[in-house]
């Protein structure tokens, strides 16, 4: 099936985006086509990229305080809402020609305080319970994440695999804490305190899946590591 013209034109490298158990490319492809008209509009606008970058982490910023009120609802469609202007400054970037370096490590810096920011969020919102361990933990298994790959590239690795990379977390977690809201409406409505559980099961989720994507970075990057260093020796 061939790849509509309006996805990759402005993508990296020319190529789709890549798939993954969690999330399709079917679905990256047809979201992309969706927001289509927004990019052309900030494309003719002259809009820096450096803005819509900075854009992503000022609606991260509060998203991590709604999840601090407990606006699941609010939170849900900011981390929606901030993961399409991620993807719109890189395209944006390339259809006027200013891609740069510098600007693909300021964008990659800015997600990290972006992601950490939404998860202060959730952390100050289940402070004094359990759940606050879990989502440090997450903070910590997202950050190695992040990591694993970019010390793999800076060994000359290529690093892009991974079961559940940034934009399946922010994504999952977008869904499920709107949906955690209406699971709530539902246990008010048949007396039981609303203790969350769509979102703390996403929550562990999300911590299994991302610290066994750490795991398969390390392993794979080891892996091809000694591979080439048993050739150097070859040689």
């Amino acid at each position: 099936m061939s790849v509509p013209e309006e996805v990759v034109d402005r993508a990296k490298g020319g190529k789709e985006p890549t798939s993954s158990m969690l999330l399709a490319t079917g679905i990256k492809n047809w979201w992309i086509l969706l927001i289509r008209p927004i990019e052309d509009f900030l494309v003719e606008s002259k809009v820096d990229p450096n803005v819509l970058t900075v854009t992503t982490l000022l609606v991260s910023i509060i998203t991590g305080y709604s999840f601090h009120l407990g606006w699941f609802v609010v939170a849900g469609i900011l981390l929606l809402s901030g993961s399409t202007f991620d993807i719109f400054d890189g395209r944006v970037a390339r259809a006027q020609g200013l891609t740069s370096e510098h600007g693909a490590f300021f964008d990659s810096c800015l997600d990290r305080f972006s992601e950490a920011f939404i998860y202060l969020g959730l952390l100050s919102y289940f402070r004094d319970t359990v759940f606050s361990y879990v989502v440090f933990l997450i903070l910590v298994s997202t950050m190695m994440v992040s990591y694993t790959r970019a010390r793999a590239e800076g060994l000359g690795v290529g690093c892009e695999i991974g079961l559940m990379q940034r934009t399946e977390r922010i994504v999952y977690l977008g869904i499920f804490t709107i949906s955690n809201y209406f699971v709530n409406l539902f246990t008010y409505g048949v007396g039981s305190r609303p203790p969350d559980y769509l979102l703390k099961f996403s929550l562990v989720i999300i911590l299994i899946l991302s610290t066994y994507t750490a795991i398969q970075r390390m392993t794979y990057v080891m892996k091809l590591l000694k591979e080439k260093e048993f050739e150097t020796k070859d040689q």
